[in-house]
């Protein structure tokens, strides 16, 4: 469906922050034994969804090193690139620039599952290069409940002294399942699908809090199931549960992208002079209801 395309386009932002703040000086050695610095090479972000054409975005890497008037301070849209898509079947994808850094495949030409893709374009004389395949969609996902009742929580009036947890909650967690007989990388996602969510706390309306997040996720796991505390939803409605199945590609460097120098400074990638992500993905989706007490 449509939402898993969509929600990967919007998770990435934060999943590649450490890709985005790359580090000038880190080198690797290629093929032609050229020295390729990390901040010439390519930011690739494509999440291959069966069923979907191949999206990709090309940005180039920022340097912590760059001063803040420093035009490499900022992540810039590669353009102009011709990116092609080699698929085991024969055929090839050549992706059309719909937007700055935006490259698409055609309308007709769809991930399918069963295949492998290649990656393949040029970006400053080297090859760009890298393959995945499209992951088996997650069987027997479950939850231990798709109903959760929350109390709203009116702080608009600025002030919080005395504040107590609401009563009558239901606040044993969550518990979602499925079959991972060989230890696949999944997590879990939940997005709120109202046009207009209903928060649950109402924020005093000075303040300068962003607004709560209306999808959140667990880490990437090997297990078969993940707990989910009913205190994390932030809005009342419909909300979308998707269990994503990855590739271990994507769940490396999901997992190197926490608050420490090294985790930042070194990015895994399976690009060949490239940094980012090219992988598969597959979901199934359940439906969660918040209501209010």
């Amino acid at each position: 469906m449509n939402y898993i395309a969509t929600f990967f386009q919007k998770f990435q932002q934060i999943t590649l922050m450490g890709l985005l703040l790359g580090v000038f000086g880190l080198a690797s050695c290629t093929d032609t034994n050229q020295v390729v610095f990390s901040n010439q090479k390519p930011v690739v972000e494509a999440f291959l969804v069966p069923g979907k054409p191949v999206s990709l975005k090309l940005t180039t890497v920022t340097s912590y090193a760059a001063s803040s008037d420093d035009a490499d301070l900022v992540s810039r849209p590669i353009t102009g690139q011709t990116i092609k898509i080699h698929v085991s079947n024969g055929k090839v994808f050549t992706l059309k620039e719909v937007s700055e850094g935006m490259y698409e495949s055609a309308a007709t030409e769809l991930v399918t599952f069963g295949l492998t893709y290649t990656l393949d374009f040029e970006y400053k004389g080297l090859p760009v290069s890298a393959i995945t395949s499209i992951p088996t969609r997650p069987t027997g996902f479950a939850l231990s409940r798709n109903v959760i009742y929350r109390t709203q929580i009116d702080l608009s009036s600025g002030t919080t002294g005395g504040f107590r947890p609401p009563s009558g909650e239901d606040r044993s967690p969550i518990e979602a399942t499925w079959n991972n007989p060989t230890s696949d990388y999944h997590f879990v996602a939940f997005i709120n699908t109202e046009t207009n969510p209903t928060p649950i706390t109402i924020l005093p309306a000075e303040t300068t809090q962003s607004p709560f997040a209306r999808r959140f996720n667990n880490e990437p796991t090997m297990a078969s199931s993940s707990s989910i505390m009913p205190q994390t939803f932030q809005y009342f409605g419909k909300h979308y549960a998707v269990l994503y199945r990855l590739n271990a590609d994507y769940a490396a460097l999901y997992k190197s992208t926490g608050t420490t120098t090294q985790n930042i400074s070194t990015p895994p990638t399976a690009i060949t002079n490239g940094l980012g992500v090219f992988t598969g993905v597959n979901a199934d989706t359940l439906i969660v209801n918040v209501y209010q007490l």
